[in-house]
């Protein structure tokens, strides 16, 4: 069996290393708070590169290696991992723009998992804060039950979006962003996911927003702490 060197991108977007002779069994360990004690206050946590070693002594040593890297050195490690596994690298835009594409798009799809296990996906307004994203919505009904029962999701926003009917094309930029949902219930982090909300969307109508919140607790909010994102540009 191979040893593999491994890198996880944590709920607060720092970067942990390690090795293990089964990634897929280790990441479900990490996932499951049964992994490192660092990664368990973070979660969730994304694979974000793994690269094969010949034996442990070798993935021990490559681990070292690894985590004497800058943070940016270690981002650059793992976008070539990315570019390799990439069918169009041409269209990958850096982590910066992808966020770009997040705060920018009119509106995003949410795809979760259904009470029965199959696919359900919805279009909703959202606002980020750092690596978090808010959305609203109803307390009760399919997405808040789905959300409650699966909470791992998967984002999709898109900007920019023109066809070109000559070219048979469509110019767009993109970002999928994937992690887990928490219900919102602090008073406080509801008012101000809701203000955030507003202020995207509706900022014209602010003066009106204490009426318009004055009864938070009949308003569902949700936030999806991101654990990883990437983005396309087609510039046509």
């Amino acid at each position: 069996m191979g040893w593999y060197v491994y890198l996880l991108r944590c709920r607060d977007g720092t970067l942990y290393t390690g090795c293990t002779d089964d990634v897929a069994r280790r990441l479900a360990a990490h996932q499951s708070g049964r992994g490192a004690k660092y990664t368990r206050s973070r979660l969730p946590v994304a694979l974000v590169y793994q690269e094969p070693c010949q034996d442990r002594s070798a993935a021990l040593r490559r681990e070292r290696a690894i985590k004497q890297l800058s943070r940016a050195q270690k981002l650059a490690l793992i976008g070539k991992g990315e570019e390799r596994s990439m069918r169009r690298k041409d269209r990958q835009v850096p982590e910066e723009q992808a966020w770009e594409a997040v705060d920018q798009c009119a509106y995003a799809v949410l795809a979760m998992t259904a009470e029965d296990g199959g696919p359900y996906c919805v279009p909703l307004q959202v606002v980020r804060r750092d690596r978090a994203l808010y959305f609203h919505g109803a307390l009760e009904g399919r997405r808040a039950a789905c959300l409650r029962a699966h909470p791992a999701v998967c984002l999709t926003c898109v900007d920019r979006c023109e066809v070109v009917q000559e070219a048979f094309t469509t110019r767009y930029r993109s970002a999928v962003v994937f992690g887990r949902v928490t219900e919102v219930t602090d008073p406080a982090e509801k008012r101000e996911a809701l203000r955030l909300l507003c202020l995207r969307y509706t900022p014209r109508a602010m003066a009106a927003f204490d009426r318009a919140a004055a009864q938070p607790e009949r308003t569902g909010v949700w936030r999806l702490d991101a654990s990883e994102i990437t983005g396309k540009e087609n510039r046509g």
